[in-house]
């Protein structure tokens, strides 16, 4: 505060000069026009008591009178308690109120500037959200049938299964296939080439993998406006393994991507309580016990790890496995709701949204809400509370996460910062896949990332085992794999038989779950019935920018994972070590 005091001097003194030469006020005569500074001086409740006389008492500046009169003498006092040429009058206490007096006003007025300016920005958005192109009737849509929380008590698999069956209903009667148009990649015409049921399979649905003789149960949660089809191979994989799997469709996915606007976080925790009662009817539920999740699937396993000891019969994980969780999302996922106050007005509606584009894939929608970000946002805050708590990271299992070090959905540092460092050595395993540092795109990147075994080396020994796949040196496209166990400081090197493909310079958050033969994300090279099918995964088209209506981004960015096989192998011997 004496800093403040000193720093504030001139102003104080520079308003009091201001002040006498507009009113001709020279010290301890009577002027009139000096109430705004007066109001520097006290308030009393709401209304302003100019004093007569003020006088420094020690600890405060006191009124000897409450009849109003002109605020010279207040003004004069200023100038007393502030001369430096007047010690005896002046002391610190004295310089100390008048700094606060006058930085209390200095606040008022940059508050009352930045509301202005956070509404500028914010009505600055929302009219520019009208160049966004027009809300069409799978953004529109409400599906009366769909599950919410309050339904849980009264909803199992049959009858979720069922709810499903009504919701394909629905959307066939508000969005029929005959008034969409003739285009051979919208997902809701029948006779196009992404239609969900012109394929081998429609995985826009909750589904079970039954094995013969299984070992455990896993239940398999997909992430935000995904479909359970994006965790199809890793089903597949846990099944390889002897586990029935349970992949149960979150609310709000699958159908239209309206159907995410209306829905909130507790619906999805609640759909992931169904789909564990589910597995825990099914035969080798008493063995093991093992929950999947990737992206925002990812922390909703954590979220139940977390809170299942609170859950009077629900069971606890053995083990959490995790794709690109997202255990920290971008903080402006905090704010994704105040388009709330005027996106009700069907003037702003397109502000209730981060992207509208064609829907054009069968089993993910490429249009996102604001409002499913917000409910994001507070899983995690929730998640981050209860990882506080003492001794609740203790309860966790063993955890095997996947993760790109560049990730532009989710915080990849936070995994090893905020999960990961709080775990006890219980058998977890990170594995971290690096960016391709044998490629031309290295020298464009706005930041290379720093080598992720360094980072780790910084701070072993750990709790927790690290594999890093990357290249075998910077001048060849071959992968390694150096591991970092537990409790150690040197990492071991081992060969592999995988390569980087040379148009990758780095996996993302999307790629994580697919394989390289992938129907529909994969590099093309899937072949059914002796006739190739369209992909997205190698989608590269070229032209003038600015034409199409989906940007460079949607078909550029990686949408699988050239490892696949490396990733299915570790899955598969990470849960064999955890039967054991």
């Amino acid at each position: 505060m004496q800093h403040s005091a000193a720093l504030l001097h001139p102003l104080i003194m520079a308003a009091a000069d201001y002040l006498a030469i507009n009113n001709q006020h020279r010290p301890n005569r009577d002027t009139a026009g000096l109430q705004p500074f007066a109001g520097l001086c006290y308030r009393s409740r709401e209304k302003l008591i100019h004093a007569p006389k003020c006088e420094y008492t020690g600890s405060l500046l006191q009124q000897r009178s409450r009849e109003r009169v002109n605020a010279c003498n207040c003004a004069a006092l200023l100038r007393i308690v502030m001369e430096p040429t007047a010690p005896s009058q002046r002391s610190m206490e004295t310089d100390n109120i008048l700094a606060m007096l006058v930085a209390r006003r200095i606040a008022e007025w940059a508050f009352a500037v930045l509301i202005v300016l956070l509404l500028t920005i914010y009505f600055v958005r929302a009219f520019d959200s009208r160049h966004m192109p027009p809300l069409g009737p799978e953004h529109r849509i409400q599906f009366a049938q769909e599950f919410n929380a309050s339904r849980e008590d009264q909803t199992d698999w049959t009858a979720y299964l069922a709810i499903e069956n009504e919701l394909a209903i629905e959307l066939e009667a508000k969005i029929p296939s005959e008034t969409r148009p003739d285009s051979p990649a919208d997902r809701y015409f029948a006779d196009s080439l992404t239609y969900p049921d012109n394929l081998p399979g429609n995985w826009n649905r909750s589904y079970e993998i039954s094995v013969p003789t299984p070992r455990g149960v896993a239940v398999l949660l997909h992430g935000l406006t995904d479909s359970p089809y994006s965790l199809l191979a890793t089903a597949q994989t846990m099944a390889g393994a002897g586990y029935n799997v349970v992949a149960p469709r979150m609310p709000g996915h699958g159908f239209a991507v309206g159907g995410l606007v209306q829905t909130r976080w507790e619906d999805w925790t609640a759909a992931v309580r169904i789909a564990v009662r589910r597995a825990r009817e099914l035969p080798g539920a008493g063995q093991s016990f093992v929950l999947v999740g990737y992206s925002n699937g990812g922390l909703l396993a954590v979220d139940y790890a977390l809170q299942c000891n609170d859950i009077d019969e629900m069971p606890c994980p053995d083990g959490l496995v995790l794709l690109s969780p997202g255990i920290a999302i971008t903080p402006a996922a905090a704010v994704m709701n105040w388009h709330a106050a005027i996106s009700w007005i069907p003037y702003f509606e397109q502000f209730g949204w981060l992207s509208i584009l064609p829907e054009i894939d069968p089993f993910k929608f490429t249009s996102f809400p604001k409002r499913p970000a917000w409910e994001i946002h507070k899983i995690a805050k929730r998640v981050h509370q209860r990882l506080t708590e003492p001794n609740a990271a203790a309860r966790l299992p063993p955890i095997l996460t996947f993760q790109s070090i560049v990730d532009d959905t989710v915080s990849a540092t936070a995994i090893a910062t905020t999960l990961y460092s709080r775990l006890q050595n219980n058998g977890s395993e990170l594995v971290v896949y690096d960016v391709n540092r044998n490629n031309t795109m290295l020298h464009l990147m706005k930041i290379v990332p720093e080598g992720p075994l360094d980072y780790f080396l910084s701070l072993a020994p750990l709790d927790y085992g690290v594999t890093i796949l990357g290249n075998q040196d910077s001048s060849t496209n071959a992968i390694v794999s150096l591991s970092l166990a537990a409790g150690h400081t040197e990492p071991m090197r081992d060969p592999t038989r995988h390569n980087w493909p040379a148009q990758l310079y780095s996996l993302s958050h999307i790629a994580i779950p697919f394989r390289a033969d992938d129907m529909l994300y994969g590099d093309g090279s899937f072949v059914a019935g002796g006739e190739a099918r369209l992909s997205l995964g190698a989608l590269a088209p070229r032209g003038e920018r600015g034409v199409l209506l989906l940007t460079s981004d949607f078909f550029l960015r990686s949408r699988y994972n050239p490892f696949y096989e490396f990733q299915a192998k570790k899955l598969a011997d990470w849960l064999n070590r955890l039967a054991r």
